[in-house]
């Protein structure tokens, strides 16, 4: 595993990430599979994989364990766990040649990478970081987060699943919904109750759950696009070892509070809805439909240039930029800035195309987009509501009261 340190220039960093990845190319882009990022006519806002989606997940995992072997599936990680002691810049730079090259997606193992992990990495033992980090990153296995319940969504405190402690194991029962990829995963990062008798955000703790163990059952949920990315997931009596808890007993709260925000964080990027690849699409569409020439699609286009730059300034400021009381909430707004422009993106390539995009009449790339214009709506609601976030912003970003509870 290669070894660096801070001082690795990010230029220099990136010739080696581009020389290394430009050499492996022929293998992964335009590999024929219905995975290749330019084999697939489809695109969408939340990821869903089609027909054929065994051979997608299998070169995602080719393609990450090659990246890993590198030392570049997680440059800004600790060399014991994978990494090299680099900055997040350096993780932006691999994210981004790997989309200008046109490597295949791996959102797949989104959850795992960005969620799961930081949460492990922040809060686990040393031992499960050393064991559950290097798999994860290498794709070994596949993550995914057990968090939002039938009455526990953007009230996620109130989660009913129980733990209850049995010598060196927890019995683990409830139910979860809204599971992205739990179909595929091999470990789900749970949030449970522990102790019902403590304040709603205080009994709470966090398990890394076999999601092949005796009791899991998870159900895939048939979305309007027509997949099935979400699951619901069943914990009937579920089975899991005290040395797979991340964080302590009743810490749960904060333990959860660094997946969502690392979540929100890293959103934006790679293969996400508002990815150079998606932004390419969108203007070869419409300049092929000679869409500039009108007057309201101009409009449209440009809300949607402003709202992707936005974004894109905002996701460039430097941890340090942000300041002391805006730094806590910079997830939270960027998961704003980026739902706003992949609401744009939807609407053009919705105004343009019109009932073209729902209707496959056998145009190149017309329908290709009903995925992302029917899927764009959950963006609101993906990585937390909007509702989530606003009070974020509000409370701790700009020290404003919490809004006043409804009337019974």
């Amino acid at each position: 595993m290669p070894s660096d340190n801070d001082s690795l220039s990010l230029d220099a960093f990136q010739d080696e990430a581009e020389r290394f990845l430009r050499s492996i190319a022929d293998e992964f882009v335009d590999a024929g599979l219905s995975g290749g990022r330019r084999a697939s006519d489809r695109i969408a806002a939340v990821e869903e994989l089609g027909e054929g989606h065994e051979l997608q997940v299998k070169q995602a995992r080719e393609l990450q364990a090659r990246l890993f072997d590198a030392g570049l599936a997680w440059p800004s990680g600790p060399a014991d766990c994978g990494g090299r002691g680099l900055t997040r810049e350096h993780d932006q730079i691999v994210e981004r040649l790997l989309s200008d090259l046109g490597f295949p997606s791996r959102e797949m193992l989104f959850v795992g990478l960005h969620i799961v992990a930081p949460a492990i990495d922040a809060h686990g033992t040393a031992e499960l970081r050393r064991r559950m980090l290097t798999a994860l990153y290498r794709a070994d296995i596949i993550g995914c987060q057990l968090f939002s319940e039938p009455g526990a969504g953007s009230d996620l405190a109130g989660v009913a699943t129980r733990a209850v402690r049995d010598g060196d194991d927890w019995i683990l029962t409830g139910q979860k919904v809204w599971t992205s990829m739990g179909h595929l995963a091999d470990v789900g990062e749970a949030l449970v109750r522990t102790d019902p008798s403590a304040p709603k955000h205080g009994g709470l703790t966090v398990f890394l759950v076999d999601m092949h163990a005796p009791g899991v059952t998870v159900r895939p949920i048939r979305q309007m696009t027509g997949g099935s990315a979400f699951n619901e997931v069943f914990l009937d009596g579920v089975r899991v070892p005290d040395s797979h808890r991340i964080g302590g007993v009743g810490d749960g709260w904060r333990v959860a509070g660094t997946s969502l925000g690392s979540e929100r964080e890293t959103m934006i990027g790679g293969d996400g809805p508002v990815s150079p690849y998606v932004l390419e699409r969108l203007a070869a569409l419409v300049e092929r439909l000679g869409a500039a020439g009108d007057p309201v699609h101009r409009q449209r286009i440009a809300r949607t240039v402003a709202a992707v730059t936005a974004m894109r300034a905002a996701a460039a400021l430097p941890e340090t930029s942000w300041g002391h009381r805006t730094a806590p909430v910079s997830g939270s707004v960027l998961k704003m800035l980026m739902t706003r422009a992949v609401d744009e993106i939807a609407a053009l390539a919705g105004e343009v195309l019109g009932e073209r995009a729902f209707a496959d009449g056998g145009e190149p790339d017309a329908y290709a987009w009903s995925e992302f214009v029917l899927g764009a709506p959950a963006m609101h609601i993906a990585g937390g509501t909007d509702e989530i976030q606003l009070n974020i912003i509000a409370q701790r970003g700009l020290g404003l009261p919490r809004p006043p509870k409804p009337l019974n």
